[in-house]
């Protein structure tokens, strides 16, 4: 039996970027709205989600009201490091099963804020703060072709498990998606 009580409590999360800049993962506000529309009409974004052709701002705020109402989920917006209170990404948690305190994790980068780091320091900050709260396995599933999606979770200390074969239907496809864990005792 664990500690593990769901929903988890709702508030902002805060850590330190690599460089000593502030990271900081809060709850969203309306005028997340427009970078959640970048990001969803990004190729890259596109590509490896199901958002759709022409993403909109009503599209967004259905999104964020979804989450907001969803019993097992959570929604962090992850700060913009350069223009603070501006829109850097998501990270999405899904409880999985509450008597194995194990959750699922998901996360989308701005587009203009990739490969630098930033989310999987969101990742490692957000593992820091589901383990302080009786969490015992977080897990990510990801595209194998999303190398970026798969480099974050190994370089947030998650260790790859294997390959669920075809575990998703996405735009008329079979895929396969890798799946990552990282356990309350993992370093």
């Amino acid at each position: 039996m664990t500690g593990f009580v769901w929903p988890l409590p709702s508030a902002d999360v805060v850590g330190d970027l690599p460089g000593g800049a502030v990271l900081r993962l809060r709850a969203p506000v309306d005028t997340d709205l427009e970078g959640l529309v970048v990001s969803g009409r990004d190729a890259g974004s596109r590509r490896f989600t199901g958002f759709p052709e022409n993403y909109t701002r009503r599209d967004a705020a259905l999104f964020l009201r979804t989450m907001m109402h969803d019993p097992g989920a959570m929604l962090w917006i992850v700060d913009d490091p350069d223009r603070q209170g501006g829109f850097g990404g998501t990270v999405e948690l899904r409880l999985v099963e509450l008597n194995s305190a194990t959750v699922e994790l998901g996360y989308t980068t701005a587009p203009h804020l990739r490969g630098r780091g930033l989310m999987t320091a969101s990742v490692r900050l957000i593992c820091e703060y589901l383990f302080d709260y009786g969490v015992h396995r977080v897990q990510i599933r990801a595209n194998p072709e999303n190398l970026a999606s798969c480099k974050v979770a190994l370089s947030a200390g998650f260790h790859r498990e294997g390959t669920l074969r075809d575990a998703e239907f996405l735009r008329g496809e079979w895929n396969d998606l890798d799946i990552f864990s990282r356990l309350e005792g993992d370093v």
